[in-house]
């Protein structure tokens, strides 16, 4: 009979490695019972094996380095907290992003913002409790295996958006007052306002600059396919608020919240099919080839 110590460890090692794949869980579990009933029955002491392998945190924490990547780990640790709350202005790098926005290994759905105070959608973890995947299933191997139509459809939504913002603005410009709302209460009530230049301003600055900057960067030659999906993802949440503040600027004090709830909601469900059609389309590439070599 195995002893009611062992089943205690036991117990309290899987809830600390909940999150893992369950077979890992299974197999580390399993490993671990047979050893110690083995040792047990040749006459170890329990309490000194049980000592041997540390606590059941810092067995999990083992398990867990050993199985998900250094970068993904440090990569999800925010730079520091302020009143409870993760933040981060480091510059946003493709391990950090990844680390938090799309990590099947992290149970976590919401962890660090990857640039700024609050927090981000882990969208990975996210596609692992619909059971779209495995926490084992994807790494950064299958965007590179995605096929470049999806990473270039992905890079394409973001750029859409900016043009749309840009066209608003343009085909309004002549007949925009010369003031234009600049800032929106809770009701979505303009309460603050600016020259119509410096309103176009900020819509552009915050809406398609960053496309802009961020396209310089991820098209050069050499970038990888999963840094662009990535890139892509974080600026759909942007190109999507950019249509939305442009479409409140026009509107003028006939504003209404609808545009920005609208884009909140349409940012993060675009910049989840972002990141999972071209990683589900690299991960089916993937099977394909294993399948070739076993046939």
């Amino acid at each position: 009979m195995t002893d009611a110590r062992i089943e205690a460890y036991l117990d309290a090692l899987r809830a600390e490695l909940r999150g893992l794949p369950s077979r890992v869980v299974d197999e580390t579990v399993a490993e671990i019972r047979a050893h110690l009933a083995q040792s047990a029955e040749a006459g170890a002491e329990v309490g000194q094996l049980l000592a041997g392998f540390g606590s059941p945190q810092d067995y999990a924490r083992e398990v867990r380095a050993a199985i998900v990547p250094d970068e993904q780990v440090d990569g999800a640790r925010p730079q520091g907290r302020l009143l409870g709350m993760p933040y981060d202005f480091r510059g946003p790098s493709a391990d950090r992003i990844g680390s938090r926005m799309w990590n099947p290994a992290d149970p976590r759905i919401f962890t660090p913002r990857t640039f700024g105070l609050g927090w981000t959608v882990n969208f990975g973890a996210l596609v692992v409790k619909l059971g779209l995947i495995r926490p084992d299933d994807t790494d950064a191997e299958q965007f590179e295996r995605a096929p470049a139509a999806a990473v270039w459809a992905a890079l394409a939504i973001p750029a859409v958006m900016a043009l749309a913002t840009v066209l608003i603005l343009a085909v309004s410009w002549s007949s925009l007052p010369a003031e234009v709302p600049v800032h929106w209460g809770p009701g979505g009530t303009p309460d603050g306002w600016a020259p119509k230049t410096v309103g176009a301003g900020i819509v552009l600055a915050f809406g398609v600059l960053p496309v802009v900057v961020t396209y310089v960067r991820v098209l050069r030659r050499g970038a990888g396919q999963r840094t662009r999906v990535l890139a892509a993802s974080v600026l759909s949440l942007f190109s999507a608020l950019g249509v939305a503040l442009a479409i409140m600027t026009v509107q003028g004090d006939r504003s209404h919240p609808v545009p920005l709830w609208a884009a909140l909601v349409g940012g993060v469900v675009l910049g989840f099919f972002v990141l999972y059609v071209p990683a589900r389309l690299g991960l089916r590439t993937e099977w394909r080839d294993l399948d070739d070599q076993e046939g």
